[in-house]
């Protein structure tokens, strides 16, 4: 495990490439967002985001089954089955310029959807992640998902991994409980399977006084990506998306994935580590 670097933001470039800015074209100007939501989480909140991101990103919630506006479907039985469902909808236009964002159990499919779409030679522009450790790490907590319901509440409001309106409202966060308890047994008993990193670009977002993360562990998602690896600490917790501090920092990555125009990624590329100035 890397020692912490002493630096909020960290960037690595595949080789000594350098992007280079381009006048964007009517075309190269849009870029549509896939957002993945926390544990038992619903696509709805994503749906506010148009209100900050920069003009030409098209934001998309993916809703899966048994969360949100399909929480009277069935609940898939694991990762390989929720990536397989998503794939239609991320792939229906295959000139499309997308990236993938994933927050908390988001970031992990995020990550298997990715991977996934890079074997089919689709992959993202970026996946962007926050909250959560990388896919190598360990589980900063004790497994919740088989505790009882009563226990699980008390466990996630401890280590702030609910939302605050949720833990308000008792009777509608007892309605999310089986999905929460389902995407938490997928993240708590996921193991990453055998693979090359990706040549895709990777940001990472990660709270300091997040409980359910260490900043090291978070560290490691650079070891996912063959291409430009960046990290920001912000000043939050777990639930940093509603943050000012994290919006400023993804609209302005998103600005830059939206006019920069990357380089192929070289077939052997050497890596470089370097501290950023900023979080973009």
């Amino acid at each position: 495990m890397p020692a912490l670097l002493p630096a909020n933001d960290v960037s690595r470039r595949a080789s000594e490439r350098r992007s280079t800015q381009v006048p964007p074209s009517s075309a190269e100007e849009q870029l549509t967002l896939y957002c993945l939501a926390h544990a038992g989480g619903s696509a709805t909140p994503y749906r506010l985001w148009e209100s900050f991101v920069p003009r030409g990103c098209r934001v998309v919630p993916l809703e899966l089954p048994g969360h949100g506006t399909r929480l009277r479907e069935p609940l898939d039985e694991d990762l390989d089955q929720l990536v397989a469902g998503l794939l239609p909808t991320v792939r229906s236009a295959d000139t499309e310029r997308f990236a993938i964002f994933g927050h908390s159990f988001g970031s992990i499919l995020g990550f298997e959807l990715s991977r996934q779409l890079c074997r089919l030679g689709t992959p993202p522009r970026a996946l962007l992640v926050a909250g959560r450790n990388s896919p190598t790490g360990t589980l900063s907590h004790r497994p919740m998902h088989e505790l009882t319901d009563d226990q699980l509440i008390t466990e996630l409001a401890h280590y702030g991994g609910l939302p605050a309106e949720l833990l308000a409202v008792p009777e509608l966060l007892r309605a999310y409980l089986p999905a929460i308890r389902h995407d938490l047994r997928l993240t708590e008993t996921y193991t990453r399977s055998p693979g090359p990193a990706m040549r895709v670009p990777l940001t990472v977002y990660a709270g300091r006084r997040d409980k359910l993360i260490e900043l090291p562990q978070v560290f490691e998602w650079a070891h996912e990506t063959t291409a430009e690896f960046q990290m920001s600490v912000l000043s939050s917790g777990h639930f940093l998306l509603d943050e000012e501090e994290f919006r400023t920092m993804l609209a302005a990555r998103l600005r830059r994935l939206i006019h920069t125009s990357e380089p192929a990624p070289a077939a052997e590329p050497a890596h470089t580590t370097s501290l950023a100035p900023s979080g973009l």
